[in-house]
């Protein structure tokens, strides 16, 4: 069956070491189609494949002025590579309903895959009617492989990721989504 990651429920989170702390934040707007198997009532369906994309420039800490420097030239450099790339390359299913996952990201127009495990949920019918399906897929990543490296040793290379989706039926109209509280 044919899903749309629902972008108001679904985000790409991080979490970075910066001297003796940790900074967390994400990027939203994260849009795009999943699809999985059909399933009987009450399981929850196999995944097959994920293709999404998030704008670059909806990164946040809660710090304007620190977000406003990581998008630009010296980290992300949003106005040169607005958007990021998401896609399913390899899924094995461990123990259900959770996968190993390898995706390749492209983000600061640079592609590498990256190595998730990832934990499946729903369907669900949630309080509007609107049945949902959603997944859980978390690893790390080195920054520096994605040619974002400026700060070395005061910015850790590795970052924690989790890309968190809620996906609906693809025929379901935009506007007929309900508005995230």
């Amino acid at each position: 069956m044919e899903w749309k990651i629902d972008p108001s429920h679904s985000s790409v989170d991080f979490a970075v070491r910066y001297l003796v702390t940790t900074v967390h934040g994400n990027f939203t707007g994260l849009r795009g189609s999943v699809q999985v198997s059909d399933a009987a009532e009450g399981e929850t369906p196999e995944l097959l494949s994920f293709d999404a994309t998030f704008d670059v420039t909806s990164f946040q800490t809660g710090i304007p002025p620190r977000d406003h420097h990581i998008k630009g030239e010296n980290f992300l450099d949003a106005e040169a590579h607005p958007e990021a790339k998401v896609r399913l390359v390899s899924l094995t299913k461990d123990v259900s309903p959770c996968y190993l996952m390898t995706v390749e990201l492209t983000l600061h127009g640079v592609s590498r895959t990256v190595d998730l495990v990832a934990d499946a949920a729903g369907p669900v019918t949630d309080a509007f009617g609107v049945v949902r399906i959603g997944a859980t897929a978390t690893g790390r990543l080195r920054r520096s492989e994605f040619g974002v490296d400026a700060f070395p040793g005061v910015i850790a290379d590795s970052i924690d990721v989790a890309v968190n989706v809620q996906a609906v039926p693809a025929s379901l109209p935009d506007d007929q989504l309900p508005p995230a509280k």
